[in-house]
C-alpha cells in the first residue's frame, strides 16, 4: 500500500493516566491540507475504533483564511474542541416517554472534557 507524503502540518496528542508509555484514555490526530482546503481529525481510544467528527472538520476548515496566515480566534479552537467531544461521545438520548435524559456519568464526563482539550491544543499547534 502506497500513502502519499502530505507536506502539511500534523499534530498527535494522547492523554494517559500516567507518565511514561501506557495505553492512552484518549487521543487526537489532526492534519491541516492546506491544498484541499481540509482539516482532518481522529479521535482514538474512545471507541473500538478512531472516530472521525467529520461535521467538526468541516465547519473547522470553513473559518480557516488558507491563502492569508491561518490564524483562528481562540474561541473558535475553544469551540472546535467542544465540538469534536460532543462528535465522539454524544449526550444520551432522550427516552421515549419524554422524562429527562439521565446526566453522563462523571468518568464519561471527564474523558469528554479530556478529548475538547486535546482536540483544542492540536489545532492550535497545527496553526502555528
Amino acid at each position: 500500500m502506497r500513502v502519499p507524503l502530505l507536506h502539511a502540518p500534523q499534530v498527535f496528542f494522547k492523554a494517559t493516566g500516567r507518565t511514561g508509555p501506557g495505553r492512552a484514555t484518549a487521543s487526537v490526530a489532526l492534519v491541516l491540507d492546506p491544498a484541499r482546503r481540509e482539516v482532518r481529525c481522529a479521535v482514538g481510544a474512545i471507541a473500538p475504533m478512531p472516530l472521525r467528527p467529520l461535521e467538526a472538520e468541516a465547519w473547522i476548515a470553513s473559518l480557516i483564511e488558507w491563502d492569508a496566515d491561518r490564524k483562528l480566534a481562540p474561541e473558535a479552537c475553544a469551540a472546535f474542541g467542544e465540538y469534536v467531544a460532543a462528535a465522539c461521545i454524544p449526550d444520551p438520548a432522550p427516552p421515549a416517554d419524554g422524562t429527562e435524559p439521565a446526566a453522563l456519568p462523571p468518568a464519561v464526563l471527564h474523558l469528554r472534557r479530556t478529548v475538547a482539550v486535546l482536540a483544542r491544543r492540536a489545532l492550535g499547534r497545527a496553526l502555528s
